[in-house]
Parts: structure tokens; C-alpha cells; sequence
């Protein structure tokens, strides 16, 4: 018969089993993450032009890969321009299973697979969602010889219908100003599409459409002279331009006030995302790689001399948010607007 102390000595031993099992269990994980290593050159594969916004971002990043030497293999920026980012996503799909290719992200990968039928439809399911890096957020602008505040901007839109610049026809930008159409109760606006965020900020600086709502950075080379904020769509106002309201101060808060504010809207986030089927130990690799990048100095500096939202998520955590965006994107540009959206979207 066994007696207290015999029970007690087989609990520890079994329990001194357990932890042993998962110690070793725990560092040969541990060692397969950190074995891999890419074994060739990564292609960064760029859904704009040279110059582009996401060309801008990637490039931005690889040379601070460069300059610390956070990859043992080049990093090569891929131009891929077409079919608002079609192109570049059916090449990153074709490279299932090769962690060899990742890709930046913008609202036009979200919106375009859910227009058109290409091999991706959902960022979050068909492709290896890897980090978000930040939010770049949306803000009114207008000419201050034209508007000089907001209540100038709601009064005459009421009255008449303005002209807005935007970067392209369904672009994420068009759908913000759809919202605020609604939220403010204006007449239709008229949404005039131009080749990019740096066009757009030129044509209303220049007055030849009444106001975008582009991002802060875009704005930045013709502010305060040809080009004010009049309004950010976030619960307080930004610290760099404390002179704009919220949309919450002002407000809008009807149904359309969650869709247009910052975290729980449709603004531009800038991340990053790999083929299909990436090993977990190669992501791994990918999320040290980008959250070394996110912490240098560099970065930092960049996100704020743009005003940009600093937000780093992993993998799991990023694609949780993509699923919760995409779910927005679907709601706002079918249910709301009217857009007729590819007839094989699988429901969810």
C-alpha cells in the first residue's frame, strides 16, 4: 500500500515529466521559428508606381532594413501597377506556399478583390495577413479662401453641390466622402478622380475642386497657405492640428458617426501582407523583422512629420482587424452605397 509520501513522490515526479515534456517541447518550437531564415532574395511586391504611395512606404522600409541590416538577403521593391492593385495581388497568390513574397497594403487591396474577380476576394482568409505598421487617417481639407471653417463647408454644401478631389473611382477616399455626403445631409457631391494623393491635394490647393479628404501628409506641402483642416474624424483632436474639430465635436453622431471615425471606420492602414499558406516559422521571422523596423527612430519620426496613427499589430492580431474591416468595406459599399460587388463573394 502506498502511503502519503509515496503519492506525494509520484505527483512530482509526474508533474517534474510535464514540465520537462513542455521545456523541450517549448525550445524545439522555439528553435524551428528561429531556423528559418529566407533563403533567397525577398520580393516586395508594390501595388503603385515608382513614386506611388505604398512605393513610397516599401521603399522606406527596405532601406531601413538596409541601413541596420535586419535581413540576411536583399529586399527588392517589385513596381506591379495595374487594375488598382489586381496585378499585384494575383502574382502574390500565385506564390503559395513561398515566404519569399510579401506585399505593403492599402484600402485598395480590401476593395478591389471584393469588385472584381481575381484569386484573392478576403485579404484576412486567401493571403498571409503579417504585420500592420499604422493608421494613415483621412482628414477634410479645403482652400481657406474658400471655406474657413467647417460650419463655412456644411452651410454651402447644403446649399449647392461640391466638387471633390479624389485619388480614383471606388477608391477608399470616395467612400469616406459618400459617408460624410450622408452624415451631413449635403447635396451629392461631385467626386472628380485624379491619378494620386499628391494630384488631388494640388487641385484643391489650386481651387479647382472645393475639398478632399486625403491624408495629412499629402496635404502638408501646401498647409496653412493653400490648404487647412477642417474637420478629423477621430474621438479627439489631433495634436498636430489641434485648429480641426472632430467629427464628434460637431455632432455627427448618427449611424454614419462610427463608419467615418478613425478606429472603427474605413481610413487608410498601411501593413503588410504575405503569399497564401506561409509557414507560421517564416511569419514569425516577418513579424521581428517589421517590429525591428517599427522601432527605429526613423519611423517613428516618419509617422509623426505625417501625423499618422502609430499601431502595431502581429500577425493573429492584424488579421482579427482585417476581418472586422473587410466585414465594414462589404456593409458600406454594398449595403449602403449600392455598389454591385462580385456575384461569387462568399457570405460570412
Amino acid at each position: 500500500m502506498i502511503g502519503r509520501k509515496g503519492i506525494l513522490a509520484s505527483v512530482g515526479m509526474l508533474l517534474a515529466v510535464v514540465l520537462a515534456l513542455a521545456f523541450v517541447s517549448g525550445v524545439a518550437d522555439r528553435s524551428a521559428q528561429a531556423a528559418w531564415q529566407p533563403s533567397k532574395p525577398i520580393e516586395f511586391v508594390i501595388q503603385t508606381s515608382p513614386g506611388g504611395g505604398s512605393d513610397i512606404y516599401a521603399r522606406f522600409w527596405i532601406g531601413i532594413i538596409e541601413k541596420y541590416k535586419f535581413s540576411p538577403v536583399p529586399v527588392v521593391p517589385v513596381n506591379m501597377p495595374g487594375g488598382a492593385g489586381a496585378v499585384s495581388l494575383a502574382h502574390l497568390h500565385s506564390k503559395r506556399g513561398d515566404p519569399h513574397y510579401i506585399s505593403p497594403t492599402l484600402n485598395s487591396v480590401i476593395t478591389t478583390p471584393l469588385l472584381q474577380k481575381i484569386p484573392v476576394m478576403y485579404l484576412s482568409e486567401d493571403l498571409t495577413p503579417v504585420v500592420k505598421m499604422m493608421m494613415d487617417p483621412f482628414i477634410l481639407v479645403v482652400h481657406p479662401e474658400n471655406f474657413k471653417n467647417f460650419e463655412e463647408f456644411l452651410a454651402a454644401c447644403r446649399q449647392r453641390s461640391l466638387t471633390a478631389a479624389g485619388t480614383g473611382s471606388k477608391q477608399e477616399d470616395e467612400i469616406q466622402i459618400f459617408a460624410m455626403q450622408h452624415a451631413f445631409k449635403c447635396q451629392p457631391f461631385k467626386y472628380v478622380p485624379h491619378k494620386g494623393g499628391g494630384d488631388v491635394a494640388k487641385a484643391v490647393a489650386g481651387k479647382h475642386a472645393d475639398f478632399n479628404v486625403n491624408q495629412p501628409s499629402e496635404m502638408l506641402p501646401h498647409y496653412p497657405q493653400r490648404l487647412i483642416p477642417i474637420l478629423s474624424f477621430q474621438k479627439d483632436r489631433a495634436k498636430e492640428f489641434p485648429e480641426a474639430p472632430t467629427h464628434w465635436e460637431k455632432g455627427i453622431n448618427s449611424q454614419w458617426a462610427e463608419l467615418l471615425d478613425l478606429e472603427t471606420g474605413l481610413h487608410q492602414m498601411r501593413g503588410v501582407i504575405g503569399s497564401p499558406d506561409m509557414p507560421k516559422e517564416a511569419v514569425r521571422w516577418y513579424e521581428d523583422l517589421f517590429r525591428k523596423v517599427w522601432e527605429t527612430a526613423e519611423w517613428k519620426d516618419f509617422m509623426k512629420k505625417g501625423a499618422m496613427k502609430p499601431v502595431f499589430m502581429n500577425s493573429e492580431q492584424y488579421k482579427q482587424f482585417l476581418i472586422r474591416f473587410e466585414n465594414n468595406h462589404v456593409k458600406v459599399m454594398r449595403d449602403v452605397i449600392g455598389w454591385k460587388l462580385r456575384d461569387d463573394l462568399r457570405k460570412r
